[in-house]
């Protein structure tokens, strides 16, 4: 659910509506979503019968707003330094084919659909999947290197090869990077969903 739910949800839906769907359809495309996040919180506390902490949960303080904020300032503008020559020398058509998807949407469901697919994916390949990956193989940096993987691999169906190769896996690295380093999954979701607010805001004409 966490390392392939979001891809397949893409390749689900686009087969089902269509690449562009009408605006409603889209809000509750993106409810369903969010729902999928909330069924793998089930899980953990149902089925795992595990806390929260368990995947990096904590109550949010100062350190959380300055982590999360000094993250923002990197991916906004020092990553680009990196990926923006990786984007012009991979191309343009996954990327042009993803802001024609976004610019159908008016900018308030933008910046819904920036807040919660930020904070979702990273539930999904930060704070769950390292957490249970680490479990699993008994190393911290496999888990972050698999699960950097699964997060540019899951971004093909939306954005092609191409780009998530050249722009969403160096993100997922920092990301991956961040959350090893702090183990603040708030502040993760927070850092994510202010780049992509920001970066869809700006990128959709």
């Amino acid at each position: 659910m966490a390392l392939a739910g979001p891809p397949v949800f893409v390749v689900v839906t686009d087969r089902l509506f269509g690449t562009i769907p009408g605006l409603m359809t889209q809000v509750l495309l993106q409810l369903v979503y969010v729902a999928l996040a909330g069924l793998l919180l089930l899980a953990i506390v149902g089925v795992e019968q595990l806390p929260l902490t368990s995947i990096g949960w904590r109550r949010p303080d100062a350190a959380t707003l300055v982590s999360a904020a000094a993250v923002v300032a990197v991916s906004l503008y020092l990553l680009p330094i990196v990926t923006a020559p990786l984007v012009r020398l991979a191309g343009s058509e996954g990327l042009d084919a993803g802001i024609a998807r976004l610019s159908a949407m008016p900018p308030w469901f933008l910046v819904v659909v920036g807040a919660t697919g930020g904070a979702v994916e990273e539930l999904c390949y930060r704070g769950y999947a390292i957490e249970r990956l680490a479990a699993i193989t008994g190393r911290r940096w496999l888990a972050g290197v698999l699960a950097v993987l699964a997060f540019a691999l899951a971004h093909i169906p939306a954005w092609g090869v191409p780009f998530a190769l050249a722009a969403d896996l160096p993100f997922g690295i920092l990301m991956t990077i961040f959350y090893l380093w702090r183990r603040d999954l708030p502040a993760n979701m927070l850092a994510h969903a202010s780049v992509l607010v920001v970066q869809l805001l700006t990128a959709v004409p």
